[in-house]
């Protein structure tokens, strides 16, 4: 695989229609849900994050298989994830 140009983002900054660099593989962003209320005891001043992806190409299927690669993922917002930049 070409080398991928990224940019790092915070999980609160991903927006539907984005393309990230996730476990070695373009992902595309379905869906993103934002849950306001503190995520947890250990980051109150964080929100929870969950967002649904899809492959972005078939390159991103054989890396992550079809299930890994039709997935939904979250965390809290100060996670980074890596932004693909064409």
């Amino acid at each position: 695989m070409a080398k991928v140009n990224t940019k790092e983002i915070r999980y609160d900054e991903i927006k539907v229609g984005d393309v990230i660099f996730w476990h070695g593989a373009k992902e595309i962003v379905k869906k993103v849900f934002e849950f306001p209320a503190p995520a947890n005891e250990w980051f109150p001043d964080e929100v929870s994050i969950t967002f649904e992806l899809e492959p972005a190409d078939e390159e991103a299927v054989r890396l992550l298989g079809n299930f890994y690669s039709h997935g939904t993922y979250g965390g809290v917002g100060c996670l980074t994830a890596e932004l693909v930049i064409e």
